[in-house]
């Protein structure tokens, strides 16, 4: 966006990874700052495990899912050291699983054993208004639009108890009883459990279906004793990057719903994953998602076809370039479901004008395109990655900007 605001709306802008090889193309989605997933995708070799992404790419076998998974083991042993690696690998998984998808004519799911799709509760994300009235409008919107669910998060939520009350009691209000209510605060109380739990009867008394990031992703301590003290179904793990922290969030932290982000914590088959061990361990799994709707396709693979894990996070109020970046969307039906064919979601790929570059203080950085930008094309003095590896005895290419 031309102004990037102090506020928690990860769809102001964006990481896209590009894959082609074969007269196809993968796509893909980082939720990750754009600048410093570049450097960490091309910057000098510091040690052997301090290694650029792109030398685990460059010339690498991709015919299946075997040929992906030692690309993932690659990359993640050569760029251990670097703490960026798994947010910028998710985006270039996604495109890569996007790419062997298109090359098997199915969807990704089918590609990662799901047999089919089944409908998902889409629940409204969106940000609590800067006043309690505001929070009243937006709830009364979302529920004339048939939501069966809504999310408000964020805005100072947690800072001051009567405020607090104030919000939950208008969203409550603007939604009625019938239409399920969950909270996302951000971790803004850090991993002090005092504070959480002042608001332990207010979060009851609107029956709230689940209260989200309370606390640091890796305080598993915190949330296993706020889950114990409160009674609460805790929900977390959009910042989980790895398998590993996602599972122990759910048996160290006892959280009840695990929301993953296939753009963080390492790609689709990292989602798959830890989607096995939630629902083994009775944790229902929800995608993370607050930027584009090909990012929301994505997410939404890892547990296609459960019938246990019903919700899918729907975020409203994009901003313009998350919301253009697509030429598609998936919708939601008139009974508040997801349903149908939502595998696959277009890149933008027209000539009107879309602003790529990258400012900084006002000064462009990184000028891609002046007035109209080709999606296929990177422009003189921007920054253009390219990975190149075989597949089919084709040279693939992988672009980032």
């Amino acid at each position: 966006m031309p102004e990037i605001l102090d506020e928690a709306d990860g769809s102001q802008d964006a990481l896209i990874v590009k894959v082609e090889g074969g007269g196809l193309q993968g796509w893909g989605e980082c939720e990750a700052s754009p600048l410093t997933s570049i450097a960490n995708f091309i910057c000098p070799k510091s040690h052997s495990a301090a290694n650029p992404i792109k030398d685990s790419i460059i010339n690498e076998k991709l015919d299946n899912i075997d040929d992906l998974k030692k690309i993932i083991h690659k990359v993640r042993q050569k760029s251990l050291m670097i703490a960026q690696t798994p947010h910028t690998f998710s985006g270039i998984e996604v495109a890569l699983l996007d790419l062997l998808a298109k090359k098997e004519s199915t969807p990704i799911y089918s590609l990662i054993g799901h047999s089919n799709s089944k409908p998902k509760i889409a629940y409204a994300s969106v940000l609590f208004g800067k006043s309690s009235e505001e929070t009243f409008d937006i709830g009364t919107e979302l529920k004339n639009e048939n939501f069966k669910a809504v999310k408000f998060g964020w805005q100072n939520f947690g800072l001051n108890l009567s405020k607090d009350q104030e919000q939950l009691h208008a969203a409550r209000e603007a939604l009625g009883s019938d239409i399920k209510l969950m909270i996302d605060v951000g971790a803004i109380w850090g991993t002090d459990i005092a504070e959480a739990l002042k608001r332990n009867n207010i979060f009851k008394e609107n029956q709230i279906t689940w209260l989200e990031e309370p606390f640091y992703s890796d305080a598993y301590n915190e949330y296993s004793q706020l889950s114990k003290k409160s009674n609460l179904p805790l929900a977390g793990g959009e910042s989980c990057h790895s398998i590993e922290s996602a599972k122990n969030l759910i048996e160290y932290g006892k959280v009840k719903y695990i929301q993953i982000d296939a753009g963080i914590v390492g790609g689709i088959l990292a989602g798959n994953e830890i989607c096995k061990f939630a629902e083994q361990n009775d944790v229902q799994y929800v995608n993370h998602t607050f930027t584009s709707h090909l990012q929301l396709s994505a997410s939404m693979q890892s547990y296609a076809s459960s019938e246990f894990s019903i919700y899918a996070e729907y975020p409203m109020k994009l901003k313009s370039l998350a919301w253009d970046i697509t030429e598609n969307h998936i919708k939601k039906d008139e009974h508040g479901f997801i349903n149908g064919d939502w595998s696959e979601v277009v890149i933008y790929n027209g000539t009107d004008s879309i602003d790529w570059r990258i400012t900084i203080d006002g000064r462009i950085e990184y000028p891609t395109a002046f007035g109209t930008y080709e999606l296929q094309e990177i422009i003189t003095n921007s920054i253009s990655l390219e990975a190149l590896f075989s597949i089919n005895n084709l040279v693939k290419s992988v672009l980032i900007v």
